[in-house]
This record gives structure tokens, sequence and C-alpha cells, in this order.
């Protein structure tokens, strides 16, 4: 009796009831064939309580025995016993009586490597009833082991559920890497936290997506996708490596975190090996994809609004709200759709700042993205490449570049942030193709031009306003502004039915809510459509618990503007991020005296020092000002009013 008293009180019960994200902390999951269903925490079916583990059926893109691998893999746990076995005892049930495979394996590896479970017992699963199942680890006896439990086949349209997990007790629990991956449903979608270093970050993102990562390179970026994949292996070896060796720079700390992401995915023991190149994937080669990921158009749309248009929204109350659907090849069919995630980013270089992005697992270049000072961009294809004239190594992937843009703090060192802190970064680099980048930030009296749209290729780049919404087709609103895939000022416009359809949308009425800015968005979204996305930046600083971001992927041969979405606060997306000091400037908001306008030189008030930026964010001489738009900052606080110069 004493030796079962003893036995009990080692052991605990993991029930999925006691955490606001799953899995819990210490735990991991593993989405070995990368297609659409993922381990999630189910809110309505439970054994006891009103939580349990759940997956559901994946769409099959080969065959089904290929489907759901599937991992829930538990916290290092160190099985002891004396007379009696130490058991892992569990309760399931699926909604279909036809059944599938729940495998329990065993991993003495640490960190976990996939390949290091070993198949302890195999269960045919086809209860429909919670049932009680126990294995034994007798013969891990004082050995610190992981404990994964794999679905393999689940039937189509049915789900199995896992709750309370008994397993012996957890040792001190080691290092794996900086990063948890979580998942939130139904349907199952992923976010990924890491924190730390380039390479710390990187490392886990490698180690928690790496099998993902493999499958967009064995069926996208160089491969078998149906319909639709990048490069042959002959145009990657002979056309696109040698031009990105030749034209492109990577800047170091990107270097150190695609280190990273390799280092990370043999750690977790993925196989870098690619059939069609007839090698393993090199670092090179996943700098290299970060470049060519801008080789090729998005067609890509996006619609924003602000105070007057947003006004009459109870949540936005004037703030901005953007909706963007990222586009490209046939996007409804792509691995890229199943692998897209939200990755939140707390690193602890001097100059940086947490931020977000929507991505796919292994891209590390931002296209749709905001940090926590609310300023973030969605970039867009332009029709106006120039790649005459490119020196040496002079490129930066316009990824890198718009990262870097949104995770430095005050890039254009004025104290300040907004959309002018992107302009100026962006100016400062140099990248291939033509882009159009709809940059917005919160908006009050503080913030009066809180979004705009950047075009820019590697000869110039003008920045597009509400006072250029008149030109054809014109949105009469200064409230609203919008993007396809076409110049309007740096180049002379080109007929667009998209934009057109979205001046006509708001012409007929200029007011947004989330919602509508949605539907607006959506009714020019094409079937490619992977992503699709809508932000509140405004929520980052004044309401964190608010859903500042919702998004929804391609899946099940479904474009992404077609599925739910599921929306998340800035906190839910960093909750149990371990403490990382942050670096962050100081900032005192302040309200703007409003509009001013001034007749002739610029006069400053006694005991006042003024300075004055121009529309993109560059200081100008106050004895030197010509007619137009500028932006004054009093006494060192960077807080801009309009200020017209007559």
């Amino acid at each position: 009796m004493i030796i079962a008293i003893l036995f009990l009180s080692c052991a605990w019960t993991e029930s999925f009831e006691s955490q606001n994200y799953f899995p819990p902390n210490d735990w991991m999951i593993v989405n070995e064939d990368a297609l659409d269903a993922y381990w999630y925490r189910d809110s309505a079916e439970a054994h006891i309580g009103i939580h349990s583990a759940t997956c559901y059926s994946d769409s099959s893109f080969d065959t089904l025995s290929s489907t759901n691998r599937d991992y829930l893999i538990t916290p290092q746990v160190l099985p002891l016993f004396a007379t009696y076995d130490t058991l892992v005892s569990f309760w399931y049930r699926t909604t279909s009586s036809v059944a599938c495979s729940l495998d329990i394996l065993v991993s003495e590896s640490s960190p976990p490597s996939i390949p290091s479970f070993s198949l302890l017992r195999s269960l045919v699963a086809a209860e429909t009833l919670w049932t009680q199942r126990s294995v034994s680890l007798s013969m891990y006896n004082g050995i610190p082991v992981y404990i994964a439990f794999r679905i393999r086949r689940i039937p189509t349209g049915a789900q199995i559920y896992l709750d309370d997990i008994t397993l012996p007790d957890m040792t001190a629990q080691p290092h794996i890497c900086n990063g948890r991956l979580r998942t939130k449903g139904a349907p199952a979608q992923k976010y990924l936290q890491v924190w730390g270093s380039h390479y710390d970050i990187g490392y886990a993102h490698g180690y928690l997506l790496g099998e993902e990562i493999k499958a967009n390179w064995d069926r996208v970026i160089i491969g078998s996708e149906p319909f639709y994949h990048w490069f042959t292996s002959t145009e990657w070896e002979t056309e696109v490596l040698p031009y990105f060796r030749f034209h492109y720079s990577i800047p170091p700390k990107y270097q150190g975190e695609t280190q990273g992401v390799h280092d990370g995915m043999i750690a977790k023991g993925v196989d870098l090996y690619h059939a069609d190149l007839g090698r393993m994937l090199t670092v090179e080669d996943l700098q290299c994809c970060t470049a060519s990921a801008g080789f090729s158009p998005r067609e890509c749309s996006s619609v924003s609004g602000w105070g007057e248009s947003t006004a009459n929204d109870d949540s936005l109350q004037g703030g901005l709200v953007i909706a963007r659907n990222y586009e490209g090849g046939a996007g409804k069919y792509s691995t890229l759709g199943n692998t897209s995630l939200i990755i939140a980013f707390t690193p602890t270089e001097l100059d940086e700042q947490k931020f977000f992005m929507v991505t796919m697992a292994g891209f590390i270049g931002l296209a749709s993205g905001v940090n926590r000072q609310s300023v973030g961009l969605c970039r867009n294809s332009g029709n106006h490449p120039d790649t005459n004239y490119i020196p040496p190594n002079s490129l930066i992937p316009i990824g890198l570049s718009c990262r870097n843009a949104v995770e430095t703090v005050d890039p254009d060192s004025n104290g300040a942030h907004d959309i002018f802190d992107i302009v100026y970064s962006l100016d400062h680099t140099t990248f291939l193709r033509s882009k159009d980048i709809h940059l917005f930030s919160q908006h009050d009296t503080s913030y009066p031009v809180p979004a705009a749209i950047l075009e820019i290729n590697n000869i110039g780049d003008s920045l597009r306003l509400v006072t250029d919404n008149s030109i054809p087709p014109a949105i009469n609103s200064q409230w609203n502004i919008a993007v396809t895939n076409h110049d309007r000022v740096l180049y002379p416009p080109e007929a667009c039915t998209r934009y057109q359809t979205i001046a006509d949308s708001l012409n007929a009425d200029f007011h947004l809510t989330s919602k509508r800015a949605l539907a607006i968005g959506n009714s020019v979204a094409r079937a490619t459509a992977y992503q699709s996305i809508v932000f509140r930046p405004d929520f980052i600083i004044d309401h964190p618990d608010w859903p500042c971001v919702g998004v929804s992927y391609a899946c099940r041969y479904e474009a992404a503007h077609l599925q739910g979405k599921h929306y998340y606060s800035w906190n839910e997306l960093f909750d149990g991020v371990p403490g990382v000091e942050e670096h962050i400037s100081p900032f005192v908001k302040k309200k703007s005296l409003g509009a001013t306008i001034i007749s002739g030189p610029l006069h400053l008030p006694y005991g006042k020092r003024c300075r004055v930026f121009d529309i993109i964010g560059r200081e100008v001489d106050v004895n030197r000002l010509t007619a137009g738009v500028y932006f004054i900052a009093i006494d060192g606080r960077i807080k801009y009013k309009v200020v017209k110069i007559k």
C-alpha cells in the first residue's frame, strides 16, 4: 500500500484545462505530413471538464496512408517504479467507428528528434465513447524520456479526442529551443513564438517547423506541387543560385538566422536531402529562397480606412483598419496555405522590438506584419521592375528589407514611430522587383497620415497619399487608400479592374468596419489567395487584449478569403514568452494642435525649437520651405501636426 501511494504521488495528469494556450508549456506538436490538420485544443468535448486535445482528418494530397502524421509530445518524464510498472494512461474517443491509428512512441534523445522515437504501442482507435488505455514504460525505468501520441489516417470528416493523460513525474526540463509552436482552432491554425538572438530565433523556427519547411521545398519551391511550383532543379542550379551569388547580399543578422533554421532542422532529424536536386539543402539554399521569394509576382490587394471612415465602428472608433489578400500562383492548392502561420518575435538586439508577421514555414522575410508601436506594412508586387545596372552584391531581398524596417526601433532616429520609419528604411536599400507597399500605423490626431502606398523599384520611389486619390479612377475620400499591383504615382496608372471595383465600393460608401473592409477586399480576391488578413493596429497600443489581427489561410482546395478567420490579440500572441528585456525608445503621447496654415516664412514662437519634415520624413531647412504639406515637431517631441505652406 505504501508503494502504491508513492507511485501515485509521482504521477501527474494533463487535462488541458488550466492554460490559455495549446499545447501547454514544454509540450510540442509536430505536423510531419505538412498537411492541413494539426493537434489543437477543443473547447466543447472532454472526458472531464470542457477541454481536450483533438485532431481531425487531413485533406489528402497523396494517399490516405500518408496523412495525419501528427505528433503530440509530452515534456520529458522519468519513469520510476518499485513493484508496479510505471504507466502512461490516457482517455480517448473518436467520432467515427471507422478506425484510425493511435501510436504511442518514446524517445530517449534530448532534444527529441522525430527519427529517435520508437514505437511502443499502436492502437486501433474506433471507440466513439470515452475509453481509457494504459501502456507500460517498464523498459525505460530510470531513463528520462519523451512520449509522443501520433495520429495516423483519421477517416475523412472524423476527429479523435485525447484527454486526462497521466504521466510519470516530469524532470527538470532541458532547454530545447527559444520557441513554442501553438495552435488555435477549430479549424486549427498555428502561431510560433520565438525569442532571443537571430540565431536562436532561426534555430527555434527550424526545429519546430522543420518538417513543414522541407515540405515547402519538396512541393513548392522545387518540386511536385500540383498545378504550381516555382523552379525546376535545373533552373535552381544554373540560373537562380548563380544570380543570387552574383547580385545579392544577405545582412549578417539574417545570415545567422538562416544558419539557425538549418541547424534547427538538423537537430529535429529532418531529412535535408532533396530528391530533385540530388543533394542536401544548404544554408545558401535557404538564403537564396529568401531572395527568390520576391522573384515571382504576387497578385495582392489591400484597402484601408481611418478617421471619418471608421468613426462609426464601435471598436475602431476612428482607428485604422486594413484588409489584405496575399495571392500567388495556384495558392488555394498550395502547401503554402497549409504551412502559413503567424510568427511572434521577441528579439534581444538593442535596436529591435517585438513584432509579428504572417508568413509560411521557412520564410523569414516579411510580407505582412506590424510591430509593437503599431507600425506595419503589407507588400504587393508592382508593375514597373527595372533590373538594369545592378552592381554585384548590391541587392537586399525585399522581404528582409521590409522585415528590418518593421523590427528596428525608430529607423530614422527622430523619436517617432510612424510609417515614415518604413519609408526611410526602404529608401536606404536596393532590391530587385517593383513593389507597391501598403504602409500603416495607428491613427489619432497625433498621426494625421496613418497609411500610404510606397511605390518603389531599384531606381526610384514615390509615396502615394490620399491626396493622390484623385488620379482616375478616383477614390473620393480623404480617409481611405487602396492598392492592387499597379503604380499610380511613380509611373502613370494602367487600367486595373480590381482597383476600379475597390474605388466604386468606396465611392458608394467610404465608411468601413472590419467586416466591410474584408468584404471589399474579398470582392477582388483571386482563387489563388493563400492568406487573407485584417489588421487593426491601434489595438496593439490602446487595447492589447483586443484582437489586432485576423487571418485565414487556403485550405482544402478553397482560397484563403473563403475560409473563416481566427482573431488574435497582441497579448495572446506573446502570452507565455519568457521574460526578455526589451529596448524600446521612450515616447510620450501628446495631442496634436491640429492643422495649421502658414503663409510666408515659418516664424518660431519665442523659446520654441522646431524641426520640419517633408512628406517622406526628410528634415527640411525651415528657411527653404516651398508650397506643400509638411510635418512639424516642437521641442524635440516628435508628434506631427499638418502644416500647409502657401
